[in-house]
């Protein structure tokens, strides 16, 4: 399933006219909540992601996310977080 059709698929589920507007309704949800803007406000650090890297990757849900990801395409995501 190409990443594209997953995303509208996701979006359509929360209400969203397409997978671009998630990103946008998902910081709007966690501000609603009062949650943290960033994973270096939850305390993680560099040091942790090849851990989460490998974690990631060894889970089963891995081939199911709407975006299948490599172990540097993760890293790239976990440093954007921070």
């Amino acid at each position: 399933m190409q990443k594209e059709n997953r995303l509208n698929r996701m979006a359509q589920a929360m209400g969203l006219q397409s997978g671009s507007d998630i990103p946008d309704a998902i910081r709007d949800m966690c501000a609603r909540l009062g949650l943290p803007t960033g994973l270096g406000a939850m305390g993680v650090t560099e040091s942790l992601f090849d851990a989460v890297i490998t974690g990631a990757l060894a889970d089963h849900c891995h081939k199911t996310n709407p975006r299948i990801a490599s172990a540097d395409e993760y890293r790239d995501m976990l440093l954007t977080s921070l």
